[in-house]
């Protein structure tokens, strides 16, 4: 019976050694997986806080050229309107200043014959030029086309009166500016006839003068 007792005890002390060994390596299995997961977890946390570093960093530079961008529209604005308000001076090519712009003009027997609303061929120079003037120095300008003639009656030309002619041949210029790269939406034709010389109508060189195309390049009109 002694000997029975003997053998459970062992048994009984035995099983507990095995069982535990069992949970301690169970808990050390358990605390290994623990320490794993709670490594990842550090790593993914340090992973997202620098993911969000970088982001904030990307979002204050964009938020920086934005500004940027701002302050240079800003300045092109600025610099425009400083431009628009410096008056244009007279130069070698027939340009005068005039309120809000330029002005030139180019004599009638330049572009027309007499009582024609045709542009003669040796006027075309004339005319490109003025349109690569318009083109880089007055890019914000209205142009405004006005044709003039003296006070000579019409007879023969087929005409209504001055005012027709005068204003055929503003829509001649027009058109050839037109055609030749100026925008039509900026483009103005009108006709003045013989109602705004220059000069008294009393002699032939005075009708010459009077005789004539303006060419106005001023602040827009809308």
């Amino acid at each position: 019976m002694r000997g029975m007792m003997k053998t459970v005890m062992c048994v009984a002390v035995v099983g507990s050694a095995f069982l535990s060994t069992g949970c301690e390596s169970n808990m050390k299995a358990k605390e290994s997986q623990i320490a794993l997961l709670e490594d990842s977890n550090q790593r993914l946390a340090e992973e997202i806080a620098a993911l969000r570093g970088e982001a904030g960093a990307e979002g204050s530079r964009a938020q920086e050229l934005r500004d940027q961008l701002a302050n240079c529209r800003g300045e092109l604005d600025s610099t425009r309107t400083q431009l628009a308000a410096v008056p244009v001076q007279a130069e070698d090519d027939g340009w005068q200043a005039v309120p809000g712009g330029a002005m030139i003009a180019v004599e009638g027997n330049v572009l027309f014959a007499s009582g024609k609303a045709k542009l003669r061929n040796k006027s075309m120079s004339s005319l490109d030029r003025i349109a690569s003037r318009i083109d880089s120095s007055f890019t914000e300008k209205d142009i405004f086309i006005f044709g003039h003639t003296d006070n000579d009656p019409i007879k023969k030309s087929g005409w209504k009166d001055n005012l027709e002619l005068s204003s055929q041949r503003a829509l001649s210029v027009t058109r050839y500016l037109s055609e030749h790269g100026l925008s039509p939406s900026r483009l103005v034709a009108c006709g003045a006839g013989q109602h705004r010389p220059r000069v008294p109508n009393s002699n032939k060189g005075n009708k010459a003068d009077n005789r004539r195309v303006e060419i106005f390049a001023i602040d827009p009109v809308r």
